[in-house]
């Protein structure tokens, strides 16, 4: 048997922590894991899908709807916050980390709610070049020359 646990951390545009994390499997406790404090938050994830060509990443989170998960995610939404999201193995009985099977970073990309749950949209970290973030600029220095046709000649 397993049991999986998730820890999010959001993350101001220029990669700095906003000072809210969150984990989704010790209920009224806050747990500590790398040195970072996260509180209990009920949340779900629903993990990330991409479209066949690799360049449309998505995931989604939700979240109860309340005064705190709308203003922190409506903020996060506006000012192009990213989210870094651990998925941890646990061992079912004592719910104690056993690994870490995964680490994704998002955008937050938008959020919609109901009378019951905040969907807090989530895309390809890559969404934040749009936005100038996280501040860097492709340039020949870095990648080289890049081809101007679809053509290759190989000889």
């Amino acid at each position: 048997m397993l049991a999986i646990g998730i820890y999010l951390k959001l993350l101001l545009p220029d990669g700095t922590d906003s000072g809210y994390s969150y984990q989704n499997f010790f209920q009224g406790q806050t747990r500590k894991y790398e040195g970072t404090n996260y509180m209990f938050g009920a949340f779900g994830f629903s993990g990330g899908t991409l479209d066949l060509e690799g360049g449309n990443i998505s995931a989604t989170m939700i979240f109860a709807v309340n005064e705190l998960s709308a203003a922190v995610f409506g903020q996060a939404a506006r000012d192009l916050w990213l989210a870094q999201i651990r998925t941890v193995w646990l061992e079912p009985d004592t719910l104690k980390e056993t690994s870490q099977h995964s680490e994704e970073l998002y955008a937050i990309t938008g959020i919609g709610h109901d009378n019951s749950q905040l969907s807090v949209r989530l895309g390809s970290p890559l969404d934040a070049v749009q936005a100038n973030l996280p501040r860097r600029v492709l340039t020949t220095a870095l990648v080289g020359e890049l081809p101007s046709t679809g053509s290759i000649n190989l000889s």
